[in-house]
């Protein structure tokens, strides 16, 4: 797989996160979309009063990771 180049996303400050479009990786998003369906665990997130449920897979690598249509979302596991 080619080395990503993951962008800061500066929408949601106040949920701090990286993000890469499928289509500009289409092997990282494949691998961990499948890794997402297969090992991922559901879990609420509530931002700006909103609430919704989102499938993460936890890599080992002190990222957690999910999909929202064609983005590959990661943010740093909090301890």
């Amino acid at each position: 797989m080619a080395e990503v180049t993951w962008k800061s996303a500066v929408t949601y400050p106040d949920a701090p996160h990286e993000y890469v479009l499928r289509e500009r990786y289409p092997e990282a998003y494949a691998f961990y979309q499948q890794r997402i369906a297969q090992a991922g665990l559901d879990k609420q997130f509530t931002l700006r009063g909103r609430t919704a449920t989102y499938r993460y897979y936890h890599a080992g690598d002190g990222y957690k990771y999910w999909v929202m249509g064609n983005v590959l979302n990661r943010a740093k596991v909090r301890s």
